[in-house]
């Protein structure tokens, strides 16, 4: 089945779940001990897949392998006391940099079991290092609950205070704490493995089920595989953004643009917007940081009107102001159709953001720059000094693509009888389905459409979305 829509790469996978462990059920039952703690449910009991990993600062790639935390123990304590030497069996999360940076944190999932209350313990979090975590759980990976902090080989911890008798939950986040400030040579609580204690999944369920999970590639993948929860929009409307461009001007055309990529971002995304023209600081904060306010922004992104320099030191120094207040992962998309005018210098600013300690990357967008070879390399070397991507536009849909990549990518599930089942982020984790047949609506410009999917037990269905000719093209196999 092909269909054609316009936007960026995405891949969307079926990846049904069957439970191979239930085949040889009475070997994964026998009971186990690690660190005194006896599982009923033996290795069963342990994290099955990692859903994502966010590493903080000072994490050596020996330490940073995500797969390190699934199964049962396999390190002991006090294994990793020196990130130089230790050996690399468990997953680090590092430390923050400053109180305004991001902190490393893991979500895993249990597939052949799940977590519930029992009496004592129900979790257990086997950390090598004796450094503190903070523990949360969710039955839908999306929606957690906080039960607490720890550390230990292993540390425990009771839902009961936190749940309803009877609740399951099938994913638990691990994180750094607030009191951490640890920067020692294995700073961060590092982790070996995660275990459950409750009851096992049913094997005649499982077979019938599958997991949807829509995830990014080609360009995406760049945007979605760092996703910030925070956004800075900062647009040049310098005197070039009034030339001429596709029988309209490119003000025109950003704004039409931009505009769209407002209505697409979800409810509660935390958004600014801030302009630049000219060297007498005439930088405009059109919507400070906060939850996003589609109509006001729009109103302001329709008053910008092009005059004066390409200021963009001055305002990566603004956009420094304006995130200072704010806590965790940043984005900032920088949109220029042209290099610094006024004798300052842009890429040291990126610089000193990152020096400053802010968790951010900024992402470059170079807007009809395709014949000014000095303005293409200071933009990408703007981006490429915090570790973001640069993006080249040269037409209204080029620029289309590469300002969708800002905005989270929602997409909806329907089932044969046109009930919304799902509703979920372009690569955070999927729901579990029934087999049978479904409607996916991928929430680009326009809407990407595949009508008839087909879930089977035990078998994986892909989609596969890539950007061609300015327009996607979809197959299913």
């Amino acid at each position: 089945m092909m269909v054609r829509v316009r936007g960026a790469w995405i891949v969307l996978a079926l990846l049904t779940v069957g439970l191979a462990a239930a085949v040889s059920l009475v070997g994964f039952a026998q009971p186990t001990t690690y660190g005194g703690v006896t599982f009923p449910l033996g290795d069963r009991s342990f994290a099955d897949r990692v859903v994502s990993y966010r590493q903080a600062s000072c994490v050596r790639c020996a330490f940073s392998n995500p797969s390190a935390i699934l199964g049962p123990p396999n390190c002991g304590p006090s294994r990793c006391t020196a990130c130089a030497s230790c050996d690399p069996c468990a997953l680090a999360l590092g430390f923050r940099v400053s109180e305004i940076d991001n902190r490393g944190d893991v979500v895993i999932e249990f597939t052949d079991n799940r977590l519930t209350d029992v009496a004592g313990n129900d979790l257990f979090i086997y950390i090598t290092n004796d450094k503190a975590c903070r523990v949360e759980i969710s039955a839908d990976g999306v929606n957690y609950i906080r039960i607490g902090e720890g550390t230990g080989y292993p540390a425990a911890f009771d839902i009961a205070p936190f749940v309803q008798p009877g609740q399951e939950f099938r994913f638990v986040r691990v994180s750094d704490v607030p009191a951490d400030e640890d920067k020692t040579r294995c700073p961060g609580p590092s982790v070996d493995a995660i275990g459950a204690m409750g009851v096992a999944e049913q094997a005649e369920a499982a077979e019938a089920l599958g997991t949807l999970e829509l995830l990014p590639a080609g360009e995406l993948s760049l945007s979605v595989g760092q996703r910030a929860s925070n956004l800075l929009i900062i647009f040049d409307t310098s005197s070039s953004m009034g030339e001429s461009f596709e029988n309209s001007t490119k003000i025109d055309v950003a704004k039409r643009v931009l505009t769209d990529v407002v209505d697409q971002m979800p409810n509660g995304a935390i958004v600014g917007l801030r302009t630049f023209s000219g060297c007498d600081e005439a930088s405009r904060l059109l919507a400070p940081m906060g939850p996003i306010d589609r109509a006001a922004m729009k109103r302001e992104i329709q008053s910008m009107e092009p005059g004066g320099a390409t200021a963009i030191q001055y305002v990566l120094e603004q956009a420094k102001l304006d995130l200072a207040e704010i806590a965790g992962a940043k984005l900032i998309l920088l949109v220029s159709d042209g290099s610094e005018t006024c004798q300052g210098n842009p890429v040291a600013a990126a610089r000193a953001l990152i020096t400053a300690g802010y968790d951010l990357r900024i992402d470059v967008v170079g807007f009809d720059v395709g014949g000014d070879a000095a303005a293409r390399s200071q933009l990408r070397a703007i981006a490429e000094a915090t570790g973001g991507v640069y993006f080249s536009a040269e037409s209204t849909e080029q620029l289309r693509a590469a300002l969708q990549l800002a905005a989270p990518v929602t997409y909806h599930v329907y089932d044969s009888g046109g009930a919304e089942v799902f509703t979920g982020l372009l690569g955070d984790p999927g729901p579990r389905l029934p087999a049978g047949v479904y409607r996916v609506l991928i929430d680009t410009t326009p809407p990407v459409e595949v009508p008839s999917v087909t879930v089977q037990s035990q078998q994986t269905t892909q989609i596969t979305v890539s950007r061609s000719d300015g327009g996607y093209t979809t197959t299913v196999h």
